[in-house]
Order: C-alpha cells, then sequence, then structure tokens
C-alpha cells in the first residue's frame, strides 16, 4: 500500500455504460480516473455493477500515472480502510466540513460513518458542533446520527428547531445536544 497517499472519499453520481467514472478529491484539483477493471474484489465489484445513479459513497486513495490521477485502492465502507489512513481523514473532513464547499449533507454522511465505526472521537465530533455551518444549519445534525442515536430523534428535532427559530443560544444548544447523544457512553 502506499501510505504517503491520502485516504479520500467521493459520492459517485454516475459511472458509465463502459465501467469507468471520474471521482471528484478533497485533496486534488483534477478528477480522479477509475474503471471496473481496477478493482479486484467480487463483492465491490458486484456492488459497483448494481449501483444506481447517486447511491454509493466511495472511499479510496489515488495515484498519479502518466500525469493523470488514478484509483489506486477503494473501499465502499470506512470499517473496511486500513487504521492507519483514519486520523488524517477524519482531520480533512471536519476541515471540509467546516470551511469546505462540498455539501455537508455528503459530508455529514462519511461523519455518520466515522461515528459509527468509532473512527471519530469525542473532541473532533466536538469541533463539527462549535462549527458555524452547524450552528447556521442545525438540521445538518440529524443526518449525523448514529443508529443509537436515532433513539433520541424527536428531542433533537426539537433542539434543532429551538435552535432555528432562536429559542435557545448556541452555547446552550451545544450543551443540550452533548447531553441528547451522550456521546461519551457510545465509544
Amino acid at each position: 500500500m502506499i501510505v504517503d497517499e491520502p485516504l479520500d472519499y467521493c459520492r459517485v453520481k454516475k459511472i458509465s455504460e463502459k465501467g469507468y467514472g471520474f471521482l471528484t478529491s478533497l485533496y486534488y484539483s483534477e478528477n480522479v480516473f477509475f474503471h471496473f477493471n481496477g478493482i479486484k474484489d467480487p463483492v465491490v465489484k458486484d456492488k459497483l455493477e448494481k449501483m444506481k445513479r447517486g447511491e454509493l459513497y466511495f472511499y479510496f486513495t489515488s495515484i498519479s500515472k502518466n500525469s493523470k490521477r488514478r484509483v489506486y485502492k477503494l473501499w465502499l465502507d470506512i470499517s473496511e480502510v486500513e487504521k492507519e489512513l483514519i486520523p488524517d481523514f477524519v482531520k480533512k473532513i471536519i476541515e471540509e466540513f467546516i470551511f469546505g464547499r462540498t455539501n455537508p449533507f455528503e459530508v455529514a454522511y462519511v461523519i455518520k460513518q466515522l461515528r459509527e465505526n468509532s473512527k471519530m472521537d469525542f473532541d473532533s465530533f466536538e469541533k463539527i458542533l462549535h462549527s458555524d455551518k452547524l450552528l447556521k444549519t442545525p438540521s445538518i445534525l440529524l443526518a449525523m446520527l448514529t443508529e443509537k442515536e436515532l433513539k433520541n430523534k424527536n428531542t433533537i428535532e426539537e433542539l434543532v428547531e429551538q435552535l432555528e427559530s432562536q429559542q435557545i443560544n448556541s452555547d446552550e444548544w451545544i450543551k443540550l445536544i452533548i447531553g441528547e447523544l451522550d456521546y461519551h457512553n457510545h465509544q
């Protein structure tokens, strides 16, 4: 494995009939090329064959070959990714959520996967909770809820509505959300 290449991700919106596509990158301005032929895992290949528009997220590393960037290794689930790639990826996802241009709901999906697989610690998630982007659009939080947290979804939705209607301030909201998520007990 090439360890100096960072873990990247992309929501796949379309794969051509010929089995190739181009992925956007968090790190590189050019799109990253991939082709089914480069995928060795038959389970992944089968899922890709059945994929519909916009239903899949790729986690991948890429390399530059002949001045073109192409997928080196690909995963469909964050739980399958080598653990040494995760810490820098978490930092990049937080940065992308707070400052980036990627649709925040797409990044929220990735944050949810990281959280469900215990790959994002409380301090990292708290940076997201304190971000201006989440405080301006608190409904994004709902897309980050883990299966365990969905039990409290109605209460969390009420807190989202209270922040949106300015019935509570952001500091109070964060404190209440952390209490509802009971994050420390989910680790």
